[in-house]
């Protein structure tokens, strides 16, 4: 019988699987009919004795070991069906039982094969990376892995002591994707791909597609089986309008909330949702871990991540994730070279790195790319349940020449330095985004004035929802910490001429406080703040500080803060009052929602303007002075006479300022000023921001004014004729004399 088994094998593809060189295992491995027998074969390095188990009726078949590497097979006559596993006793003399992982389809259908090679798999998370699934009444773990260029990709892990000869993988030669579905392998187990390419190289990648990583070992996830109890949250969000709604959104690394050892910590948690309800914060934006371009970036474990989620949702706080689709890193587990090939980024160099990063960008013409891409958003939305994705550095991909010297990039096929495939890309992912998910959100971070971020798609925009403003950041920060500083007054006006071109976010977010701590990373990982280094006292900063964030919240706009950016007891004072006072948001991108009661500097380093919704008596005035003068009488023309209370005062005693709350209200005088009608004389704290309730005089209150003029008319008029018969008597008696 032996002479016959050896006969019915093909040994040189069996010598190709004991040397790691077979990319199709799946000719030789597992069953197979030669002639009137079923050949069974397997490769088992670690084993001293393999003995075939037959399900049906039990029968056990010792299994000749071919080849001494570990090859074990056996030739039974006829045509066996059904289910077989192996008991194995390995060197050491234990003993386990397994099924044969060659013995399972799990190749790609028609279909599917045709929406991977499109470019338009957005649920491509489903089928790549690892899924703990049972195939054939059997349990264990599907892998797959896009690698088209490899001779042989293996699964390794601690389940085949990371044998790389042990599970070498299926491929596809439709797709470039090798699969294989290992029986017995469980939720928590570490694994990665040992790829071999040509040339000889043999080296091992991280899994693209994880969804936790310990020690840059992918783990396998079970993340389908979490239970949401977030319905009722999303319920409540759906059709959300960003135009006329209140967005404050605390920004801060998701790492914060995770303990040491990558697991959530409940406290944390809690103390974050504390934090973020006592701020009157509407989103938390999490910051993940740059460069790292996995399905869940980070590392950290996707079933802790969801349930973070989901107590933030039942705490009506919404989740924004930052979402890296701009570059991926250079380490060299990670997707570089992934295959022996640049098979995620381009061939050609100047196409290639991202200078602005250290990084290399995604090649965004490779279908897919594409689906790695779009899959991993929708991995954030579908599976995590996550309400916005935010993209940072949009920039770097928008232009071919960005952060990049004349013979470092290439041109378009018109010329031109725009990067068509990206600027397709990002219409692509937004269009799908917004069909898909109608509570979800899309916003951006883009520093080259790029037209039409926050525009429709079918008005020839990037679709974004929101958009930071780069500019009024940028300016804003010259301002504070110019040579000149609180001097330059046309740098908080300006940014108001351009305020309606796109749908803005105002941030005083992670990036500008590197940017105010001069690009000092480490500086700001150690706790630097945004206003530690203006050129400004330090017992003047706390005013700074806190006038600064009221501009802010007060200028049209959504709000992004980063972490420990406030004033604990003015941040709560102004996340109140953006809450409860609707000029402060319903008309952000309305011109009549915004009104200068003065635009220019006179010298006093004063600059007012008014806030308003649809209804005209819920108008805010807000009054800032960025100069170190008190006024004790301060008048401005208004537009509209009636009553004005002061309702916050950043200078205000309760924050750690010089002022004394007023809560006297003020009426506007019928006096021509300021090139308006009405006049309103009120008190200014040094170095402040004070916001003034407006309230138009009621009917009787109007019909009272109306009185009273009458009267001063009617007692003007008594004088002057008075005044006019004494004059006149004057004369006479002149004339007489």
């Amino acid at each position: 019988m032996k002479d016959k088994l050896y006969k019915m094998m093909n040994w040189p593809e069996i010598e190709a699987i004991v040397y790691g060189e077979e990319g199709r295992p799946q000719s030789i491995l597992g069953r197979h009919s030669v002639a009137t027998y079923t050949l069974f074969q397997t490769f088992q390095p670690d084993a001293k004795e393999v003995v075939l188990v037959i399900e049906a009726d039990g029968k056990e078949y010792p299994m000749e070991l071919a080849d001494e590497e570990g090859f074990y097979a056996i030739a039974i006559l006829g045509k066996i069906k059904g289910g077989y596993f192996y008991n194995i006793t390995d060197k050491s003399g234990k003993k386990h039982q397994c099924y044969d992982p060659y013995d399972h389809v799990v190749s790609f259908t028609e279909e599917e094969k045709k929406k991977w090679n499109g470019g338009i798999m957005y649920d491509a998370y489903e089928y790549m990376g690892s899924h703990v699934k049972t195939v054939n009444k059997i349990s264990g773990v599907l892998f797959r892995v896009w690698a088209p260029n490899a001779i042989r990709v293996s699964v390794v892990g601690d389940f085949n002591n990371w044998n790389g000869k042990t599970h070498p993988m299926m491929k596809d030669e439709d797709t470039g994707v090798f699969s294989l579905f290992i029986p017995g392998v469980e939720e928590g187990a570490e694994y990665k791909y040992e790829l071999s390419i040509k040339g000889g190289r043999v080296y091992c990648k991280q899994d693209p597609y994880q969804r936790s990583n310990v020690n840059t070992n992918s783990v396998v996830v079970a993340d389908k089986k979490y239970k949401w109890t977030d319905l009722s949250y999303f319920a409540s969000h759906k059709n959300t309008g960003y135009a006329k709604v209140r967005m404050n959104i605390y920004e801060t690394e998701l790492h914060t909330i995770f303990g040491k050892k990558n697991t959530l910590s409940e406290t944390a948690l809690k103390a974050l949702i504390k934090k973020l309800k006592q701020l009157e914060m509407t989103h938390v934006q999490f910051i993940l871990v740059p460069g790292e371009q996995y399905i869940l970036s980070g590392g950290l474990p996707a079933l802790d991540v969801m349930k973070a989620v989901n107590t933030l949702h039942a705490s009506d706080i919404g989740v924004i994730m930052e979402w890296n689709p701009c570059f991926f890193a250079m380490n060299e587990d990670g997707l570089r070279e992934f295959d022996g090939t640049y098979l995620y980024g381009h061939m050609d160099e100047r196409q290639r790195y991202n200078p602005a990063y250290d990084g290399f960008n995604y090649n965004y013409g490779r279908p897919q790319v594409i689906d790695y891409l779009l899959s991993s958003a929708f991995y954030y939305l579908e599976c995590l349940h996550v309400d916005g994705l935010h993209i940072s550095g949009l920039s770097s991909i928008l232009f071919n020449d960005f952060g990049k010297y004349d013979g470092e990039w290439v041109a378009n096929i018109y010329g031109g330095r725009e990067n068509l495939e990206a600027i397709e890309f990002i219409k692509h992912f937004n269009s799908v985004v917004h069909k898909k998910y109608d509570y979800a959100f899309t916003t951006t971070k883009e520093v080259c004035a790029f037209p039409k971020v926050s525009e429709k798609l079918e008005e020839d925009g990037l679709g974004f929802d929101l958009i930071w403003n780069n500019g009024y950041s940028d300016e804003f920060l010259k301002f504070i910490k110019g040579k000149d500083a609180f001097n330059d007054m046309k740098r908080l006006t300006d940014p108001m001429s351009y305020e309606y071109c796109e749908d803005y976010i105002l941030t005083i977010s992670k990036d500008d406080v590197i940017v105010a701590n001069d690009y000092d990373h480490l500086r700001v990982e150690g706790g630097a703040g945004y206003f530690d280094y203006i050129p400004t006292p330090d017992e003047q900063k706390g005013s700074v500080r806190r006038s600064s964030l009221a501009f802010m919240y007060a200028r049209p706009g959504k709000k992004l803060i980063y972490k420990d950016q406030t004033d604990e007891k003015e941040g709560i004072e102004l996340g109140r009052l953006y809450k409860e006072l609707t000029a402060f948001y319903r008309l952000d991108r309305n011109q009549y929602g915004f009104e200068w009661i003065r635009a220019f500097n006179n010298g006093d380093g004063i600059i007012s303007f008014m806030r308003k919704d649809e209804y005209l008596n819920h108008s805010i005035l807000v009054v800032c002075n960025y100069s170190w003068n008190e006024y004790a009488t301060y008048k401005l023309g208004m537009p509209y006479e009636g009553k004005y209370q002061e309702i916050f005062n950043s200078e205000d005693e309760k924050f750690g300022g010089t002022a004394k709350a007023e809560n006297k209200v003020i009426r506007t005088e019928e006096e021509y000023f300021d090139g308006r009608a009405n006049s309103l004389t009120i008190r200014i704290s040094p170095m402040s921001v004070s916001f003034y309730s407006y309230t138009p005089y009621t009917e009787e209150e109007l019909l009272t004014i109306a009185q009273e003029k009458v009267e001063r008319f009617k007692e003007k008029m008594e004088m002057e004729a008075k005044a006019k018969a004494k004059e006149l008597s004057s004369r006479k008696k002149v004339v007489v004399e």
